[in-house]
């Protein structure tokens, strides 16, 4: 059987608070999911009912074909599940040495010798003997990484596991934790807040919005065609304005008519409008708007970027200010080119 993680129907209630509600996914060996959303949108509760740490009110879990959680039940003790997690928090012993930490998690035949080889793959294997207090931050991470795989889990879940480093830290351990996952065909889950950790490592992404899931699919198909706000702003596609659509097929925003490639139909709805999309226009075309703030962006090539911030009818949009060299107050026209998408949620 290749489908390694199933969940159906998946709900988790705190009281009356749903954290978690109608969550179905199917995962197959080898397959990398990005799960995104904002704070309290039930990702980490998610994580936290697949490894079995707690029960989930509504659904079943299945795991390489066996009934692992159903409502109120655990049925399966999370360290039989098969299934290594890598949370914010590390959760390192402080007493164990560096390798130590991995040995613990490959206990069995050959598990020093693995042990060993992972912390040599991570490149730590002269850092063995190291007390927890003698590691830097990204050793850490990498030692927490040796040590999900060290278990050799049919499914890796990870919580955020980068996020205490900086940009270019996270960089090197998502290209590790690639090069680790390569040839390999352990199932990975990810929750994270930076995109830039979908687009690295996963090929298919889940968005959950306040504890349902609104989009499930392949990544480039997502950025490609959003239907929800809440997809455009987890992966960073845009900003969205209000408008109304008309029968015509476009919308009516207090940055004039745009038009619109994809939505529901007439009515109100949000406009994704992408990076390159607003302008500041050199003559009459488009609206007025007030340039209420600038901002810079990093340069490319030796030209410092320029980013407008105009206000038109209470609503504001960033534009780049390619040509241009706007002052706080001035008066500018702003037009919207090509297509937005109309997308559900708020």
């Amino acid at each position: 059987m290749n489908e390694v993680l199933r969940v159906d129907a998946l709900g988790r209630s705190f009281g009356e608070a749903k954290v978690l509600e109608g969550v179905d996914l199917s995962l197959g060996r080898g397959e990398r999911l990005a799960v995104l959303g904002r704070s309290g949108s039930g990702k980490t509760t998610l994580l936290r009912l697949i490894a079995g740490l707690e029960p989930p009110t509504e659904g079943i879990i299945t795991i390489a074909g066996q009934a692992a959680s159903r409502a109120g039940r655990v049925l399966i003790a999370p360290e039989r599940r098969g299934v290594a997690l890598v949370f914010q928090g590390l959760a390192l012993f402080p007493n164990l040495r560096a390798l130590d930490q991995v040995a613990f998690a490959a206990r069995g035949r050959g598990g020093l010798e693995r042990a060993r080889s992972l912390l040599d793959r991570v490149s730590l294997g002269h850092r063995a003997g190291a007390r927890l207090d003698e590691l830097s931050g990204g050793e850490r991470q990498r030692i927490a990484l040796a040590r999900a795989l060290a278990q050799e889990p049919r499914l890796l879940l990870m919580d955020e596991p980068f996020a205490s480093l900086d940009d270019e830290k996270r960089a090197a351990m998502r290209d590790l934790l690639r090069s680790l996952l390569d040839g390999t065909e352990t199932t990975l889950v990810l929750v994270t807040h930076a995109r830039e950790d979908a687009f690295d490592l996963a090929r298919r992404v889940m968005v959950l919005d306040h504890g349902r899931p609104v989009a499930d699919g392949p990544l480039e198909a997502l950025l490609l065609r959003p239907r929800h706000a809440a997809v455009a702003r987890a992966l960073g596609l845009g900003q969205l304005i209000p408008g109304v659509v008309t029968p015509r097929g476009d919308a009516e925003t207090a940055f004039g008519k745009v038009r619109v490639s994809h939505g529901d139909g007439p009515g109100p709805a949000l406009l994704l409008v992408r990076p390159a999309q607003p302008r500041l226009a050199a003559d009459d075309a488009g609206i007025e708007a007030e340039v209420v703030s600038v901002e810079l962006r990093p340069p490319e090539g030796r030209e410092v970027r320029r980013v407008a911030v105009v206000r038109a009818g209470g609503i504001v949009l960033r534009v780049l200010a390619r040509d241009h060299h706007p002052s706080v107050g001035d008066r500018v026209r702003v037009r919207i080119d090509g297509e937005c998408d109309a997308v559900r949620g708020g």
